[in-house]
């Protein structure tokens, strides 16, 4: 059996670099792309030199271990306990990316450092694919926890006016503390504003009434000031009820795709 030694090397070189993308997503611990390619080429070297010049299982065997650890010790900045499991995972991941390989192995070759498989299916190919697996994945994740983080800041609120009643999901902004004479002032959407009013966009536009000043990083701005007759906060399992409360209007699409519609001051709770 052929072996060129470039496609070896480059091959290696795909695989420790996947390994070790999925041992940095699932810890995330301090690294950057040139530390993990280096590592990776570490590794693809010492497969080379290890199977073209050894022969013994037991040296071969511990050379890995310390090859492993090597190799995580210049792909992450980490401290001991990161470490030990960092190598763990880096043998979990071998494992199971090899056991993988050989199930879709066509023929096999032994040599000094392993198996050699070949198939009909391009390793090069698959571990490009579990690379870009992996950052998205990581993207994923952040998603997630900003998601996540964001949701522990929405409430529910139930604003009443007249028969009127609507209830809505209200984000915490924490840097908010918009207030008339001491009492919280709700933001809401104009679609909120035509649902719990039964009025249009044209009545909005045309109603005179108090403003209230909003300044944010992008400089100030004015927005229309109603009073309604209830507003119902419910923060788990309390609920809080202001009467005759504020509410401004806001006109721009701040909370177009998002899962809220109105901007809570801390100031209600």
């Amino acid at each position: 059996m052929t072996i060129y030694i470039e496609s070896f090397l480059l091959q290696n070189i795909l695989i420790n670099l996947a390994l070790l993308r999925l041992v940095y997503v699932s810890l995330r611990q301090k690294t950057n792309l040139f530390r993990l390619i280096l590592a990776s080429i570490f590794g693809s070297i010492f497969s080379i030199i290890a199977s073209a010049y050894l022969n013994n299982h037991y040296i071969i065997n511990l050379l890995k271990v310390i090859c492993a650890s090597v190799i995580i010790i210049i792909a992450f900045k980490q401290c001991f306990k990161n470490f030990i499991l960092s190598i763990i995972l880096l043998f979990v991941y071998t494992f199971s990316f090899g056991g993988i390989i050989m199930s879709l192995a066509k023929t096999s070759y032994q040599s000094n450092f392993g198996i050699i498989l070949s198939n009909d299916i391009n390793l090069e190919a698959i571990c490009l694919i579990i690379i870009s697996i992996s950052y998205i994945y990581e993207k994923l994740i952040k998603n997630l926890k900003f998601k996540i983080k964001s949701n522990q800041l929405i409430y529910k609120v139930e604003l009443h006016n007249g028969k009127h009643r609507l209830r809505l999901n209200a984000f915490l902004d924490t840097g908010n503390n918009l207030n008339i004479n001491g009492q919280p002032v709700l933001i809401v959407d104009i679609s909120t504003y035509c649902k719990l009013l039964k009025k249009n966009l044209v009545d909005f536009y045309l109603e005179k009434g108090q403003t209230v000043s909003v300044a944010t990083v992008s400089g100030a701005s004015q927005m229309k000031l109603i009073k309604i007759d209830k507003l119902t906060l419910f923060i788990n399992k309390n609920i809080k009820t202001y009467n005759n409360s504020y509410i401004a209007i806001n006109n721009s699409s701040i909370f177009k795709d998002t899962n809220y519609q109105a901007l809570l001051t801390p100031l209600f709770l």
